[in-house]
């Protein structure tokens, strides 16, 4: 039977790349199978798990498969199990979101009426975690992705649908990325770039279950996020001006960094302590809106680590994406000067 807002033409796939994922995958597949929409598949990629993974995706009706591999990474796994479906539109939720009951059925909408080949959601703002590090981080995702622009230049895949020949297209995830990191952000880059649309639902949501510690979400921001989106945006690509690169976020980056300046300076020089009051409350008024927003969702504890959290977010990502620009600056340079030299020599030749 054809279900509201399906055609009878489109079939709608679920991809679940997963690892070692038993303590929040029976929440996933309970909250699959509690959709509106109905997924007409269920596809669980096993990288290899040593848990229960693969027995508790079965029990549930999934299909799993394995790449024969342990952890070729989330972008291969999507790729295999997007090979291996049938679906006309394919959804990428991760093994760690519990989708709403409406949020399949959202995401579907876009691509059934032809205006966007891909669409995402977000994370609710309500995660399973209550460790502050996660909280923070989760409610971080949530603020910037309700924030952002509907019409995305990116795509993000950890809740997010996509038309199967579009996927095709596209080849898929860069299997360069072996880890979870931007190839998602990479894909939606080419998509755009080809002409695609791609759409933010921003009322298609998720709740998120993974408890990151600080160790955690450092180590992702910076060597999984910052690092590769900057060399992203270094190679001339992703420069649009929306959630995590806004130019909101882009200015409170750069007023971080005049805080600890300007402390510094006027430990020595005590005139400047005047511009430290000035430049930390500038700093806070660009961040008032989520100071706020973390304070009415997860109380007064949640809300100050949360500032002291933003804070560090603001200095490390920018100081990553600055290094590595400076580490490109003395390759570019040096290919300057050998195209330069070279084209002397083809002007003095006879």
């Amino acid at each position: 039977m054809t279900q509201p807002g399906q055609t009878s033409e489109s079939t709608l796939a679920v991809i679940i790349p997963a690892y070692n994922a038993a303590a929040t995958l029976p929440d996933c597949l309970n909250a699959l199978a509690c959709s509106n929409r109905k997924p007409d598949e269920i596809i669980l990629f096993d990288d290899g798990s040593t848990d229960a993974t693969p027995f508790i995706a079965r029990a549930s009706g999934a299909k799993v498969i394995s790449g024969g591999i342990s952890k070729r990474g989330p972008a291969v796994g999507r790729n295999i199990a997007a090979a291996a479906s049938s679906g006309s539109i394919i959804v990428f939720v991760d093994a760690d979101v519990s989708v709403r009951p409406d949020t399949l059925q959202k995401l579907e909408a876009p691509l059934l009426s032809g205006e966007a080949v891909a669409s995402f959601g977000s994370y609710d703002d309500h995660p399973k975690s209550l460790r502050l590090a996660s909280v923070y981080a989760n409610l971080r995702h949530h603020w910037i992705h309700q924030q952002g622009q509907s019409e995305a230049f990116t795509f993000w895949s950890g809740l997010g649908a996509i038309r199967s020949d579009t996927f095709r297209e596209q080849h898929g995830f860069d299997p360069i990325f072996t880890r979870p990191s931007i190839e998602d952000v990479e894909l939606g880059c080419r998509i755009v770039e080809s002409g695609g649309r791609i759409r933010l639902v921003k009322q298609a949501l998720g709740t998120h279950q993974k408890d990151w510690s600080l160790a955690q979400l450092w180590k992702t921001d910076i060597f999984l996020r910052a690092v590769p989106w900057a060399q992203l945006i270094r190679g001339g690509r992703g420069h649009a001006k929306d959630l995590n690169i806004s130019t909101r976020e882009r200015a409170a980056a750069i007023a971080a960094h005049l805080v600890w300046v300007c402390a510094g300076i006027a430990i020595f020089q005590p005139a400047f302590w005047l511009a430290f009051i000035m430049i930390l409350a500038g700093y806070a008024a660009l961040n008032s809106r989520f100071y706020s927003f973390l304070f009415r969702v997860a109380g007064l504890r949640a809300a100050a680590a949360g500032i002291v959290l933003h804070w560090c977010y603001h200095i490390y990502a920018s100081v990553a994406f600055a290094l590595v620009v400076m580490a490109e600056l003395p390759s570019r340079s040096f290919s300057k000067r050998m195209n330069v030299s070279a084209g002397r020599i083809h002007a003095t030749r006879p």
